[in-house]
């Protein structure tokens, strides 16, 4: 405890966000530049079958989602199928990560949107959900991702809970495909502070998919992007909630008019006003998205009749007002914070776009992270990502 009362006292005093002239990091890339990448592409989103996804990526309690007794409002509420761009740029993450110091492999889930780039094959999602150190032996341990895959537009209705199948997932569940997550880049500060405490939670990934010739944003559209915008705005946040275990709408921790259940199914939405956040440089609003929901996109400028904004930040913690040490506050909330797409973030976002998905060096030149250390497989307690 002395020590975070430390870590949170140096947060206070922490230096504004970093120029663009901070380089971005980079882990080992997933899916190595080679005359096998196609095999190992291949291999990395054949690995996802019917099976792995149904327990990754559906809640622990057996049920489905289930509104409040008034029913899903800003709060929280599913986007429907096939409504605008947001239906086939927003996606579920599912993954695989190495706990560095246990060994211990297990999968889940997070969220991600496509944004417009060079490349075309740039989606944004959280830092934590690629790279975590959390220090003083709490939370989430040391742990890197080892395989990984974006399904856009992904539609759970048609995924069996206890499937033992192994049968790939057809277009009634990715209905654009499931694409490879080939390389992985984040802030400058998370590849020193992989915690929460003083990174920066955003991350770049580049997808390919062995089945389709076309890029990403050429199959799904993109999302436009900017930073630096203003905070204290109308925003929405998007993602899969899946885990209701950290879920702070869950019946029996709220009154019975707020209470609701996830299910890792459907695209969510919340919607509301933000403010910022000083210290953290973050964008924190009320809202009842549950874990799975980290490294959804916060946007500007909704708009529902076309389901086209601006991106500017990433969904990635709780946030509690009532907590003294806001460490406590951030596993579950009543409030969603995201990161703020500022100058650090832009790093990242300029290295990755320039990159080649298939491991062509970016013309950015990023650095290597100190994870390019860890081994070729991996993998974090089932639900512990955002």
């Amino acid at each position: 405890m002395l020590g975070a009362l430390g870590l949170m006292a140096a947060l206070l005093t922490a230096a504004p966000p970093a120029s663009a002239a901070v380089p971005a990091f980079e882990l080992r890339p997933l899916v190595p530049a080679g005359a096998d990448y196609e095999k190992r592409l291949r291999a990395e989103v054949e690995y996802w079958t019917l099976d792995k996804m149904a327990a990754a990526g559906l809640n622990h309690e057996n049920q489905d989602a289930a509104p409040p007794p008034g029913g899903w409002d800003d709060l929280s509420k599913p986007w429907p199928r096939k409504a605008g761009l947001i239906s086939r740029t927003a996606g579920k993450i599912f993954l695989e990560t190495k706990d560095l110091d246990s060994g211990a492999v297990d999968r889940s889930t997070c969220s991600g949107n496509v944004v417009s780039g060079a490349n075309e094959s740039t989606v944004l999602t959280a830092a934590h959900c690629v790279r975590v150190h959390t220090p003083f032996g709490m939370g989430w341990g040391n742990t890197i991702v080892t395989n990984m895959v974006f399904v856009p537009g992904f539609n759970g209705a048609n995924l069996p809970r206890h499937t033992t199948s192994t049968a790939l997932p057809g277009k009634d569940i990715a209905p654009y495909g499931v694409w490879g997550v080939t390389r992985e880049f984040f802030t400058n500060t998370w590849s020193q502070s992989a915690d929460w405490l003083l990174g920066h939670d955003m991350a770049a990934i580049l997808v390919d998919n062995p089945d389709e010739p076309r890029p990403i944003a050429q199959v799904t559209g993109a999302q436009r992007i900017a930073f630096d915008q203003p905070q204290n705005q109308q925003h929405h946040v998007f993602g899969y909630p899946t885990i209701n275990e950290r879920n702070y709408y869950r019946p029996g921790n709220v009154p019975s008019g707020l209470q609701r259940m996830f299910d890792g199914r459907s695209l969510m939405m919340a919607q509301g006003a933000s403010r910022a956040d000083p210290v953290y440089y973050s964008d924190v609003m009320r809202g009842a998205l549950s874990p799975g929901t980290s490294g959804g996109p916060l946007l500007a400028g909704f708009d529902p009749a076309t389901g086209e904004g601006v991106q500017v930040g990433v969904f990635s913690r709780y946030d509690d007002p009532g907590q003294i040490i806001g460490i406590i506050g951030w596993l579950q909330g009543p409030n969603l914070s995201s990161t703020h797409l500022g100058a650090e973030e832009q790093a990242v976002y300029d290295y990755a776009q320039s990159a080649d998905p298939a491991g062509g060096p970016s013309s950015a030149g990023a650095r290597t992270s100190s994870a390019h250390t860890a081994g070729p497989s991996g993998a974090a307690p089932r639900g512990t990502k955002g």
